[in-house]
């Protein structure tokens, strides 16, 4: 059956609405640019100490502030996205008796080296190993960080002392990929989107499965966990408190479900993460 006139314009508009987003890309990420400030690490962080570690041919670089001796706290960004997510988190003072952590996740920031690691139990690998040396640690991940902070759990139990998750990326059934991030993985249209939201893009091309693999076959320990949850975030649906609800252990976790808050309320009302965050290095 031969397209008739209609339906081919119909398709031609389509099109060129698809292709004039995607275009619109570069400009709109350098309209809106990351929801925190960014620039060197001693203008974000005066005093503080950057680090990086050779992991199987990588290189994982963070920085960090406070007593190496005390209770380490390590910050996981989303994607995109860098240390500099946690700059206020190493500068608040209620933190002040906390060794805070603030990492480049593989493939971003000064951790590029390498390119874009998909694998969420690969990423763990790579930094199991580079903090190896350390205690047991409090994790605090946003979005698909808290993908990965729930792989760490997973994959090294004995390392973690406890977890806050920040509008994580949890449920399988709610992070497939979107039409244009499959569009976007085009060669003719990633020559054209910024190179923060190609890198997100290899991710979550595959986070509904890295998702479903993490979850499959896996009783979550009674591991103190807060879960942070805004309910009108547009990105991580808020049903994925109700998930994470469902999968952990009730005695262990406690869910925060905040009333006008979206994906940003990691950094709109940092009050949620740093009073899980206490509550967590309590002895």
């Amino acid at each position: 059956m031969r397209a008739g006139p209609v339906m081919v314009c119909a398709w031609a508009r389509r099109l060129r609405g698809w292709c004039s987003g995607l275009l619109c890309l570069p400009l709109l990420a350098a309209c809106l640019g990351p929801p925190y400030e960014t620039g060197r690490v001693q203008d974000l962080v005066p005093g503080a100490r950057e680090q990086a570690v050779r992991v199987d041919g990588r290189s994982i670089h963070w920085v960090e502030v406070g007593d190496e001796a005390a209770s380490p706290v390590l910050f996981i960004h989303g994607t995109p996205g860098n240390w500099q997510a946690y700059a206020d988190y190493l500068n608040a003072p209620e933190l002040a008796g906390l060794h805070r952590i603030a990492v480049d996740r593989p493939g971003f920031g000064e951790s590029a080296e390498g390119g874009v690691e998909p694998s969420l139990s690969r990423q763990a690998e790579l930094l199991a190993e580079a903090f190896a040396d350390l205690p047991p640690m409090i994790l605090v991940g946003h979005s698909l960080g808290g993908s990965l902070a729930m792989q760490l759990a997973r994959d090294a139990p004995d390392r973690i002392a406890g977890i806050v998750l920040v509008a994580a990326s949890l449920d399988p059934a709610v992070e497939a990929p979107r039409w244009f991030n499959r569009v976007a993985s085009w060669p003719v249209i990633r020559a054209v989107v910024p190179d923060p939201l190609a890198k997100a893009n290899v991710e979550v091309l595959v986070l509904q499965q890295q998702l479903q693999a993490l979850w499959s076959g896996w009783t979550v320990p009674r591991l103190p966990i807060v879960l942070i949850q805004g309910m009108e975030d547009s990105l991580v649906r808020p049903s994925t408190a109700d998930f994470a609800e469902s999968r952990l252990a009730a005695e262990s976790v406690t869910i925060h479900r905040i009333e006008n808050a979206g994906h940003f309320v990691l950094w709109e009302q940092p009050s949620w993460t740093i009073e899980a965050i206490l509550r967590l290095a309590e002895p």
